[in-house]
């Protein structure tokens, strides 16, 4: 199997977007029974909200808004410190839209009744709402296949436009970057054949980087990048408040 390390990088990323916004319009996903060659650009933030950044700044250079999920319990991340706030409204101001990544599995112990499930989901989105000031207005689920979430097949669920939903399973055709290569369709085949009318892309900006890398690689570079920016930031805090730093 070809794994195709060389499609995941910034400069590719650009000419993919540029690919699709020639064929479909992109939309804002409040619009997603707009008729028409449309093209849904989503991502789920698994990794990093700073590729997430850079991935904003490439779209709105290239005139293309998308919908950044945000996973409030992602164990590469913290979305609520106060450097990824900043990132993510600057994502924000830059047009493009912030949804909710739902992890349901995190409540596995407390979902005891399918009201508990909308009570979680109405807890997130009221979260991401009041820290970012942005109206939620859909989410996607974080690893669906595992607990059988897909089978939830209502276009909204609390409110919330569900991206998994009936109506894009019957009127979208699908492309995802999911693990860091491509498990069903090359993303440059799908844009190049033009075959669905209506298309939902989903990206996780962590995997999108520099330079060509294996997964593995990707995922250590967020890892490593976290862990430097913490360290630096830990000096800088007792440089500031004049601190002994004891090595």
């Amino acid at each position: 199997m070809h794994y195709h390390f060389e499609d995941f990088t910034e400069a590719e990323y650009r000419r993919l977007i540029r690919l699709a916004k020639a064929k479909w319009t992109f939309i804002d996903i409040v619009d997603y029974k707009q008729p028409g060659s449309v093209c849904l650009w989503r991502h789920d933030l698994d990794l990093s909200v700073h590729r997430a950044y850079r991935i904003a700044q490439i779209e709105r250079e290239e005139g293309v808004k998308a919908t950044y999920f945000i996973h409030l319990h992602s164990e590469f991340y913290n979305p609520l410190e106060a450097e990824n706030v900043r990132l993510l409204k600057e994502i924000r101001d830059m047009g493009h839209q912030l949804a909710l990544h739902f992890d349901p599995n995190f409540y596995s112990s407390m979902l005891n009744q399918p009201e508990d499930l909308l009570s979680f989901l109405e807890l997130e989105r009221v979260t991401i709402e009041k820290f970012f000031r942005t109206e939620v207005c859909a989410f996607s689920w974080h690893n669906p296949d595992i607990g059988n979430w897909l089978e939830l097949g209502h276009d909204k669920i609390g409110g919330l436009i569900n991206t998994y939903g009936s109506y894009f399973r019957e009127n979208y055709g699908y492309c995802s970057d999911s693990n860091g290569y491509w498990r069903y369709r090359r993303l440059c085949d799908v844009l190049e054949t033009a075959m669905d009318k209506k298309l939902q892309v989903l990206t996780h900006p962590g995997w999108w980087v520099p330079t060509a890398m294996s997964p593995r690689e990707r995922i250590s570079r967020c890892i490593n990048g976290r862990a430097k920016n913490q360290s630096e930031r830990y000096d800088q805090l007792l440089a500031e408040n004049g601190r002994m730093n004891v090595w």
